[in-house]
């Protein structure tokens, strides 16, 4: 029969290396958490699963280009109520802004702080060019709305936009996707509105 019998100091070594193991794999999942990627991620899982069970379809990491303008969306949510483009900031950060300021500023968590252009302005941009498309190929009366997801880390993640705004936090979104508007049918022909989306898609 083997000797199962382990000494005193083997039993610290196997107990310190489970200590170690797990404190390794918590800085991991923090790590993971903030990671912009996986938060992007995230939304993305989310619009779809809110997709899959209505017959609605969601187009991810979209660039469109038609008549020398272009158009970037992280993702499209297309239903039959119309149509909800998204613009998703992953960093975990505090973000700072107004509606129609030229640039919005984040400060990281080593407090630096980092300026781009106001994704508001660059969805509206965007949706101009989507209108623009739509009407070239004779497509009318969609309902369309763009939304900025900030998707950090929740702790980590702070907002001073004003709240009129079309922001909110990823753990939002769900709640808004339950609102009554998402639930109408508009006849909104989904697939049609996908091939022509993809039809327009910027070729790298």
């Amino acid at each position: 029969m083997p000797n199962w019998n382990l000494s005193n100091e083997m039993m610290l070594v196997i107990a310190l290396a489970a200590i170690a193991l797990a404190f390794l794999l918590i800085l991991w999942l923090i790590k993971r958490s903030t990671n912009p990627k996986v938060c992007r991620r995230k939304v993305t899982g989310i619009l779809k699963r809110f997709a899959g069970i209505r017959q609605f379809r969601v187009l991810s990491d979209l660039d469109l280009a038609f008549e020398g303008k272009t158009a970037h969306f992280d993702d499209v949510l297309i239903g039959f109520y119309g149509i909800s483009f998204v613009t998703t900031l992953g960093e975990s950060a505090a973000y700072y802004g107004q509606e129609r300021d030229a640039k919005w500023s984040r400060v990281d968590g080593q407090n630096r702080k980092t300026y781009f252009p106001n994704p508001l302005i660059l969805g509206e941009k965007g949706i101009d060019v989507v209108r623009q498309i739509f009407a070239k190929n004779h497509v009318y009366n969609i309902q369309m709305e763009h939304l900025v997801v900030f998707a950090g880390a929740r702790k980590k993640t702070e907002v001073y936009v004003k709240a009129s705004a079309p922001v909110l936090k990823r753990r939002e979104l769900r709640k808004l996707l339950d609102k009554v508007r998402y639930q109408k049918d508009n006849s909104v022909e989904v697939e049609k509105l996908v091939s022509l989306l993809e039809q327009y898609t910027k070729k790298s």
